[in-house]
């Protein structure tokens, strides 16, 4: 019954009771394991970036409510995995996430005439830092995490740039980026295989990863905004065709171009 749940003392207690009770009676959470559940955990991380995008451009925010539930669901699912395995316990998750995040703010916590440092200079004290708990790496490029491959890149040349490997000016990466297209352009033109148009068009997209990096962008976070534009836009394209009796199947591009600007200036897309 509910009130097995309910009438624990705080929410806590009532998420560990909670994940405890599915995991002993619910045939389908009981039959879970690490491997069955990283597919949902990744489906988890990808709807709560949605319902961030949703907050930030719409202020609707209890689709964020829902998903941060979602996700951590995920994390309490993960722990008990590993507490019926004797390796830790949800307890065992915050302890370690308090320690760490107090270890990683010693301009709150320990360094009291340090507070108004500026940004950039903490940003540069949380990488070190980060770079102290894995003493055990040889390469800036070792323990990368396992992100998509702009915001690999993005993440990889970050980390080149704290030992000065970098571009002074978003200008000179600008620069850089015009002769990578020029290069693309070029195996393009002569009609290069697959192996070489692939490496040349990866070190276009490295080099546009490169210039929003220091731009203050974020490419990852900008193909997600404008794939979602785009799917918004087409689908009004879709609806516009059909209000006009329109085959979008027998239309040549020319007209469908035309039905896409239409919809490409009208309000809220």
């Amino acid at each position: 019954m509910p009130h097995r749940i309910l009438n624990k003392d705080n929410n806590y207690d009532k998420l560990k009771e909670l994940m405890n009770v599915l995991r002993k009676e619910c045939p389908w959470d009981h039959e879970q394991s690490l491997a069955s559940l990283r597919t949902y955990t990744l489906e988890e991380v990808h709807e709560v970036f949605e319902a961030i995008e949703m907050a930030i451009e719409h202020d609707q925010w209890d689709a964020l409510r829902q998903e941060l539930g979602d996700l951590l669901f995920q994390v309490l699912f993960y722990a008990q995995i590993a507490s019926e395995h004797q390796a830790f316990g949800l307890d065992d998750v915050v302890d370690s996430l308090i320690a760490k995040m107090i270890y990683r703010h010693p301009h709150v916590f320990v360094d009291t005439d340090n507070r108004e440092s500026d940004k950039q200079d903490l940003s540069i004290q949380w990488e070190k830092l980060k770079d102290s708990e894995h003493s055990e790496r040889k390469s800036l490029m070792d323990g990368m995490p396992p992100l998509p491959a702009l915001a690999t890149a993005h993440k990889m040349q970050r980390r080149a740039a704290r030992v000065g490997f970098d571009w002074t000016q978003a200008a000179d990466v600008l620069k850089k980026m015009h002769e990578e297209l020029a290069e693309f352009e070029a195996e393009v033109t002569a009609n290069a295989d697959m192996t070489r148009l692939e490496d040349e068009f990866g070190d276009v997209l490295f080099t546009l990863v490169n210039l929003g990096r220091k731009m203050g962008l974020d490419a990852e976070l900008a193909l997600m905004h404008t794939n979602r534009k785009f799917a918004g836009r087409f689908r009004k394209l879709e609806e516009l065709a059909t209000a006009e009796g329109l085959d979008l199947v027998k239309m040549d591009l020319d007209a469908m171009e035309s039905l896409y600007q239409q919809v490409k200036h009208s309000p809220n897309l």
